[in-house]
């Protein structure tokens, strides 16, 4: 049997910390694999020649401003993160957020794990990069920042939604997959709104984890140290929402970070000389993200996300190999020139973090009870 450290063991400070996920190069290189090799096959059936035709065309000024807009959406999910994180003392700097959210992106991207592993990241490198040391503290930030991002996320969605519904031109079938994934993605942020505030809801869920987790592993798990961070954490979420301000400001930066994130396919477009209606952009560029946020076993949802995105363009107006190419240069931004800041930012972070001292574990005890 295996028993966990208890409260009163100076140890037990090392539990509370978070830790970075794994990264299997040898595995994410062969799926990565797996889904472009799917992806070639359908560029295959498209026609190689009319997309690479209609990639000549973009006018690369415009399209660089998509690329700038990219960078801007992170820096304001960024901006967003930090007001909540000073509200539970994390001193870190804006150019420290701003690569964590970049290793998140990178690790989201290589694991699919429904972005719990971009999450766990997070919570890492503001632990290590703060003064402050608590892991229902570093939570909060990121559950909090969860919430609001959603936001715009489902207002987009809905007015896209509207767009698709008022347009006679829309496939039902596409429209049904838009609608199914607003409503999935809206009972999902109610599910994780009533985790995070609902009495119960998470030291329930918690309890049945642990349960499972003894009884497949054959291990010991000290119930009151993981009910003690459970609630900790609920009464940080509770906090929160008595500083209005912040959750006002964040807000305000996550509307930003969302637009130019979505800006990105209109721009796209329109270096290509495409017109293609912002509400429509708005549906299909939810459709994206809630299957990039899904384990789809394929990082970064690659060759799956890209063949959804074409079909949904391509239900919308837009030309098929328009839309293949459009599609093509979108994700060049947003999924491969993302990923590779991530990585570089990821690399920058461990080794910032390697050689700053380690917290005294008493120290970090100490402010954990």
């Amino acid at each position: 049997m295996v028993k966990l450290l208890i409260p009163g063991d100076p140890l037990f400070a090392v539990s509370q910390e978070a830790s970075l996920p794994k990264l299997h190069a040898g595995k994410s290189i062969a799926l990565i694999s797996l889904g472009m090799g799917a992806y070639f096959i359908y560029l295959y059936h498209v026609g190689f020649q009319e997309v690479i035709r209609s990639l000549a065309h973009v006018n690369l000024s415009i399209f660089s401003i998509g690329i700038a807009l990219a960078i801007l959406g992170v820096l304001f999910d960024a901006l967003a993160w930090q007001r909540i994180a000073r509200k539970f003392d994390f001193d870190v700097s804006i150019w420290d957020i701003f690569l964590i959210y970049l290793a998140c992106i990178f690790m989201n991207n290589l694991i699919p794990s429904g972005s719990f592993s971009g999450e766990t990241t997070r919570v890492y490198f503001l632990e290590k990069l703060s003064a402050e040391s608590r892991i229902d503290k570093s939570s909060a930030t990121v559950a909090a920042t969860r919430i609001i991002t959603s936001i715009p996320f489902i207002l987009g969605t809905a007015i896209g939604l509207i767009y698709l519904i008022s347009s006679a031109d829309v496939p039902v079938w596409a429209l049904a997959i838009c609608s199914s994934i607003a409503g999935v993605l809206l009972l999902i942020n109610i599910l994780f709104l009533g985790v995070c505030y609902a009495d119960g809801w998470l030291e329930r869920i918690v309890v049945v984890a642990i349960n499972w987790t003894e009884k497949l592993l054959r291990i010991h798990i000290n119930r009151q140290v993981c009910l003690g961070i459970v609630r900790q954490f609920h009464q940080s979420m509770i906090a929160l929402i008595e500083h209005k301000r912040s959750l006002f400001i964040s807000t305000f930066w996550a509307v930003m970070g969302w637009l130019c994130m979505t800006l990105v396919a209109f721009v796209t477009f329109l270096s290509m000389g495409i017109e293609v209606p912002m509400r429509a952009v708005f549906a299909v560029y939810a459709v994206m993200i809630f299957l990039q946020m899904l384990p789809l076993l394929l990082p970064g949802g690659i060759g799956i996300v890209d063949i959804v995105m074409i079909t949904l363009f391509s239900a919308i107006g837009v030309p098929t190999h328009g839309a293949v190419a459009a599609t093509i240069l979108m994700r060049l931004i947003q999924l491969w020139m993302l990923t590779a800041l991530g990585g570089i930012s990821m690399i920058y972070l461990v080794q910032k973090t390697s050689r700053m001292p380690a917290k005294p574990a008493m120290e970090i005890l100490a402010k954990s009870f």
